[in-house]
């Protein structure tokens, strides 16, 4: 399935393959052979990716390597700039100088799926500066372009490798990281709404606050924080239109003991107050 763009550039004669635009927000299902580079521009989108959802703050730019599931939504004055790398033929690129090992592992998912580089970031202005000159050179398409977009999108991938933003996993290592999350995530499905903490979860599961940190950083492309509020919202929002219960029984039944906070992060998740929402 290709990616859905609007006012795209005609594919790169490159090896990489690059094609410019702006990304469709519509709340469907995408999966695709390419890998993306985007960036925020306007509007208000959410990614929805491995059962997560991250919210994007203007100017955000965000990396979502190859054949992964994933739903943007967002508000209709959403514009999100895209660059596209297709990896269907790996080869072709390796003779360009990439490590063999780093396509496979973009290509097979042996690494990080999705990482979000925010303004005040330390490779942010490097991005995002490379970005503008793709983009410009893919639509222009002067003279030897080709020089110019090869040379920033390997000066991208280095600023993603080289400062952790993507991570390469072997197969073992990689399965013992997601035992260790599953550990994890059994225990917080079971607990979020008795007001648990980052310190609870490393005690019942004997695994270092660091490192519960870490395996939801690398392996979902959120915090901890941001995985049980996520459980909480979606409780919520269940329950508020399954029942008639007052909307601060639900915000305490959900994992919530400030109707205030409850109200703000529900808002800013779904769009709505609760109210709005039960209303809808």
């Amino acid at each position: 399935m290709s990616l859905e763009l609007t006012k795209a550039t005609s594919p790169s004669n490159s090896a990489f393959r690059v094609v410019c635009g702006k990304m469709v927000v519509n709340g469907n299902q995408n999966l695709h052979h390419e890998a993306i580079f985007g960036k925020l521009t306007s509007g208000d989108v959410s990614i929805e990716i491995n059962g997560m959802v991250s919210p994007l703050n203007k100017n955000d730019i965000f990396f979502i390597s190859p054949n992964n599931k994933y739903k943007l939504n967002g508000s209709d004055d959403a514009i999100v700039n895209v660059i596209s790398l297709n990896f269907s033929n790996p080869s072709a690129v390796t003779q360009d100088f990439i490590p063999q090992s780093i396509i496979r592992a973009l290509v097979n998912g042996n690494c990080t799926h999705f990482t979000v580089i925010s303004p005040e970031e330390h490779s942010y202005d490097t991005l995002s500066n490379c970005m503008a000159i793709v983009t410009k050179a893919e639509n222009e398409k002067s003279d030897y372009f080709q020089l110019q977009v090869y040379a920033k999108m390997y000066e991208m991938f280095y600023e993603l490798f080289a400062n952790g933003y993507i991570r390469i996993i072997d197969a073992e290592t990689k399965s013992k990281k997601y035992r260790a999350l599953m550990r994890v995530t059994n225990y917080v499905d079971e607990h979020y709404t008795e007001g648990v903490s980052l310190e609870e979860v490393a005690n019942a599961t004997g695994i270092s606050r660091y490192y519960v940190s870490h395996l939801f950083k690398e392996l979902m492309g959120t915090t901890f924080v941001g995985y049980v509020n996520e459980l909480r919202l979606n409780r919520a929002a269940m329950l508020l239109v399954t029942t008639e219960n007052p909307i601060i029984e639900i915000a305490s039944l959900s994992g919530f003991n400030n109707l205030s906070n409850f109200n703000r992060a529900f808002k800013l998740h779904f769009g709505k107050t609760p109210s709005a929402y039960r209303k809808a």
